[in-house]
């Protein structure tokens, strides 16, 4: 006989109410349809035969004594749904707690390669593709950086966050990401163990700075471990690091920086263009991102919001007439392109930092630029910084 208690007795679920629609996302192709009933009798069964896998935090089955773990010491509960995804891998399902005094909090579905990258994202320190296996690896490198890069704020004042140099940790992932999408700016040596690639920071010394890092291959997938900054040609040499058969011993020999734009135009805000204010896209700005205006502003109607950010673009318009500067590039990764970033100050105010950026996406042929949405100051810098370091005038660190 089954316990029947199924997936309730393993803690509270706090995706009870959607789990199966989870699960059943999988099985998009196959005849199969999932149901609570399906997995309760899974885990059940499993758990009377002690089947069921019981995985640290590193996604082992024994501690550090070699016992093998059970509910009462394991990060992970595993046990097979029974179910096929449409190419006939099997579907795991897998309870996860952060700390060992609490319940496991949810269910999880998705093959072994799912679980193990699941297992390595919650253990590893991340920046895009690039990843420490722990924490304190992360920290210091971006330590290193920050310390050795010309001197610069990578922290905000006000928009506190647990990791060391924020800014910087973002800086790096975008930069990466850019740089896959250029070929040969990150430079893979002969046996496929290392790459180096230029991150486009000085050092303080005004020499630039490259970071090398490992090649992990997982199936189909690439990824990039334990980075370091390269100080110096030694470096290369000693990890034996060679193209066509030739050893790297010049710096002209290393990768270029990133290109973000070929004209300076495309990261100057043409005072002469239109700005499409089109209803869709303030329909989008003023009822989907109503979270970002400032608390005092949630209360208007929409009308009213309208009315302000009309004004706000038109005194932003004003002011860039006159500087430049005023209206700031910024990279968007995703879609590989510049945008630019008005500041919004919804008083009129200019004596206080702006409320928001706007996001405008130009449009060269037409001379048109569209609003496309808003962004919180942090992330606004984060993008821009990539490019190059903005004026301090509203996008400042200090203000953040």
């Amino acid at each position: 006989m089954y316990s029947k208690n199924g997936i309730k007795s393993l803690g509270h679920i706090r995706n009870i109410r959607t789990f199966v629609q989870e699960l059943q996302n999988l099985l998009i192709g196959t005849t199969q349809t999932a149901t609570q009933a399906v997995v309760d009798k899974a885990i059940d069964e499993q758990s009377e035969k002690k089947i069921m896998r019981f995985l640290n935090k590193f996604g082992f089955p024994n501690d550090r004594d070699f016992d093998v773990l059970d509910d009462s010491n394991a990060t992970y509960i595993v046990f097979n749904t029974t179910y096929k995804t449409k190419e006939g891998v099997d579907i795991l399902g897998w309870f996860y707690r952060l700390r060992l005094d609490q319940h496991y909090t949810g269910v999880s579905f998705g093959t072994e390669k799912d679980l193990k990258s699941e297992i390595k994202d919650n253990t590893s320190f991340k920046m895009g593709d690039i990843y420490f296996e722990n924490w304190r690896d992360g920290y210091t490198f971006l330590e290193d950086l920050a310390d050795n890069t010309i001197p610069e704020k990578w922290i905000y004042n006000y928009h506190k966050s647990g990791i060391p140099h924020p800014i910087l940790k973002a800086y790096i992932e975008n930069i990466f990401e850019k740089l896959k999408k250029e070929p040969g700016k990150i430079l893979v040596n002969d046996d496929e163990k290392y790459v180096v690639f230029n991150s486009n920071l000085l050092d303080k010394y005004f020499h630039e700075i490259y970071i090398i890092a490992e090649v992990v291959k997982d199936e189909t997938d690439l990824s990039y471990k334990n980075p370091f900054r390269l100080k110096s040609l030694t470096d290369l040499i000693r990890l034996n690091f060679k193209i066509n058969g030739k050893q790297i011993k010049n710096l002209d020999q290393l990768p270029e920086k990133p290109t973000f734009f070929k004209d300076i135009n495309e990261v100057i805000f043409q005072t002469d263009w239109t700005i499409d204010r089109s209803f869709e896209k303030f329909e989008h700005i003023i009822e989907e991102r109503k979270e970002r205006f400032p608390s005092e502003y949630h209360i208007k109607k929409n009308d009213e919001l309208a009315r302000a950010l009309d004004n706000a673009i038109n005194y932003a318009v004003a002011i860039a007439q006159r500087n430049y500067k005023f209206i700031v590039p910024h990279y968007r990764p995703q879609d590989d392109k510049i945008q630019l970033l008005m500041p919004i100050y919804l008083s009129g105010s200019f004596t206080e930092k702006p409320d928001f950026a706007l996001v405008l996406d130009p449009d060269t042929n037409h001379q048109i630029y569209t609003p496309q949405t808003i962004l919180p100051l942090d992330a606004a810098y984060q993008n821009a910084r990539l490019i190059a370091k903005p004026d301090e005038y509203w996008l400042n660190p200090a203000t953040i």
